[in-house]
């Protein structure tokens, strides 16, 4: 094991010295406007800007289908079985770790996470505990496919709804009453909330309920070579500033 994880690493290394041209299958995600938004010129997404600074710090590391935006279960699929190389951005959780090779350091970014109430429910929440004891009266929607829906069935005890599509069709399922929560990074709701013209009908209560690492999957059917080959991208991305750079510019952190 150790040794091929060296061969890897040469052979990473020997490619970006020799120039070797590797253009990876990619996809970008619907429905998560942080990291993938190509109509907003301002603020294409932190995952499209990221990689667009990989390619500069490494040229001949190219990635096409970018553009392409997928709902996760269909992202998640196609790095299953070989149909994209790599993935730019997901949560690591027990489930992906083993389906896929992961990218844990550096990670890209730290995810926490909030509660979304509707406005004028009077609940606080200090933690999973008091979601738990409400029984049937705390059910919590999670998009479908998103690593989250894992995560709160680990916790136990908790009422979970993840058969909304979208962040969207979840604040719907929350306006009409069929959910009391939704359960996502702050920053995104944050962000849907300001798009969408809900800041007057939704909250987010305060508590940080986690801490997940955002990081890069790659397929475990891509080329030899492709894991260390865009680790090393990363970690001259890491060193020089420019992923601290735009950790600030979409308002996540490190």
């Amino acid at each position: 094991m150790r040794t091929a994880f060296l061969f890897a690493c040469l052979y990473a290394l020997a490619a970006i010295a020799n120039g070797e041209p590797l253009t990876l299958r990619t996809s970008g995600q619907e429905a998560n406007p942080v990291k993938f938004d190509p109509a907003n010129k301002r603020l294409p997404g932190f995952s499209v800007e990221l990689m667009q600074a990989m390619r500069r710090a490494d040229p001949e590391l190219g990635f096409q289908g970018q553009d392409q935006l997928r709902p996760l279960r269909r992202i998640e699929a196609d790095l299953e079985n070989g149909k994209l190389d790599v993935f730019i951005g997901l949560v690591k959780s027990p489930a992906r770790l083993s389906r896929f090779a992961v990218i844990q350091e550096p990670p890209l970014y730290i995810q926490y996470t909030q509660l979304a109430v509707r406005k004028e429910d009077p609940i606080e929440v200090l933690g999973f505990d008091d979601v738990r004891r409400l029984g049937d009266k705390g059910v919590i929607a999670v998009p479908q496919g998103s690593a989250y829906a894992e995560f709160l069935r680990a916790r136990g005890g908790l009422r979970i709804d993840d058969g909304a599509i979208s962040i969207s069709a979840s604040l719907k399922k929350l306006l009409l009453g069929r959910v009391r929560f939704i359960y996502y990074s702050g920053v995104v709701l944050e962000k849907y909330l300001r798009e969408e013209g809900l800041n007057d009908r939704v909250r987010l209560l305060p508590t940080l309920l986690s801490a997940e690492e955002v990081c890069v999957m790659v397929s475990k059917n891509a080329q030899a070579g492709t894991l260390e080959r865009v680790r090393i991208a990363l970690k001259r991305l890491q060193r020089d500033g420019t992923l601290a750079k735009l950790r600030l510019k979409y308002g996540v952190s490190g």
